[in-house]
């Protein structure tokens, strides 16, 4: 906090010097006059409006280009990462600093901390590289350039006009197994002619415990004589073959506090996906992206296809209720267990 009092009181020295060069300007004219001193106060007077034409010919004359060496990323993985200012003017452009976009991304070499000059016709290239915090569709890198004028009186923004856009892909939380596990059973437990346990979920989708009254011709012998417990072969029941997951996103995400949301949501999904990839069950996924859409997972390889899709751009477009509507009727065509997953009653960190 020290330091930000200290930037803002020397953020304020030009306009105290500015303030008493005037005054000294008024003060010289009304006691002596002349010419001097005529255009000395003129000069001083007309700063202001001198400066904001400067600050736009500036901003006119800038050109800013931003490369990275893939758009697909991995989460805090490092990409290389390229910046080029120019000054297409023909005045020398001072004060101009660069800003990112608030806690998405980092720079392996910082370059926003520091005042840049460009002389006419300069350009200055930055290479370093850029890692994205979060899952899923966004800009990042430089979202806004800033000009001051020498005696910092007047600052002009310049949004960036093409932003450069990443996708960053969900990963695979091994932390997440014993949640996505108890989220699963007590959604299969619900579902009907389902009696498998905590424990069967590790047997694969063909065996479970014994429970009385099972026919003996069910019983896995092999793995009786093996292992000393019982386990029953599981039918093939077509209302357990396929699981349907309901992905329920919120409308946007601009701050930090909703790319964190959203990150923790997308992981969640992958990582059911990647659950159900590993015990061979296919699962169709529902979601709404300027539509009700939906992706079968039947293997790893669906699952990355699964990942890149939901990482595009999974934003409500529409009324968040009509599209949770629109969800549950789709889904509610197939007679398959459900399970739901709200990006908002999400709470996995």
């Amino acid at each position: 906090m020290e330091s930000l009092k200290k930037r803002k009181r020397r953020l304020g020295l030009p306009h105290l010097f500015y303030l008493l060069t005037l005054i000294a300007a008024i003060i010289l004219v009304s006691n002596r006059g002349g010419a001097f001193s005529y255009t000395l106060f003129y000069t001083v007077l007309s700063y202001p409006v001198l400066a904001f034409f400067y600050l736009l010919f500036l901003r006119a004359g800038l050109r800013i280009h931003q490369e990275i060496s893939t758009h697909e990323l991995k989460k805090k993985a490092a990409a290389s990462y390229q910046l080029t200012l120019e000054n297409a003017g023909v005045l020398p452009a001072a004060g101009i600093r660069l800003y990112t976009y608030e806690g998405r991304s980092s720079f392996g070499e910082d370059m926003t901390g520091q005042e840049l000059t460009l002389f006419p016709h300069e350009v200055k290239e930055f290479t370093t590289t850029l890692r994205c915090l979060y899952s899923g569709s966004y800009p990042a890198g430089i979202s806004l350039i800033t000009f001051r004028d020498p005696f910092h009186l007047i600052r002009l923004s310049l949004k960036i006009p093409s932003p450069l856009s990443v996708q960053v892909l969900p990963g695979v939380r091994s932390d997440l197994n014993d949640t996505v596990a108890r989220i699963v059973l007590q959604m299969i437990q619900g579902a009907a002619g389902s009696r498998q346990t905590e424990r069967d979920m590790t047997l694969g989708n063909d065996l479970r415990s014994y429970m009385p009254g099972d026919p003996l011709k069910q019983i896995h012998w092999k793995n009786y004589a093996r292992s000393g417990e019982l386990f029953v072969r599981l039918p093939e029941e077509k209302e357990l073959q396929i699981i349907s997951v309901l992905l329920f996103s919120k409308k946007g995400y601009d701050s930090p506090e909703d790319l964190s949301r959203r990150d923790r949501f997308l992981e969640l999904a992958v990582s059911v996906a990647a659950f159900f990839a590993e015990k061979k069950r296919p699962v169709q996924f529902f979601y709404y992206n300027a539509g009700v859409k939906k992706i079968l997972v039947e293997d790893y390889e669906s699952m990355q296809h699964f990942s890149r899709e939901i990482s595009k751009e999974l934003i409500l477009r529409d009324n968040t209720i009509a599209a949770e509507a629109g969800i549950t009727k789709e889904a509610g065509r197939y007679p398959w267990p459900t399970l739901t997953l709200k990006e908002d009653e999400t709470a996995v960190e």
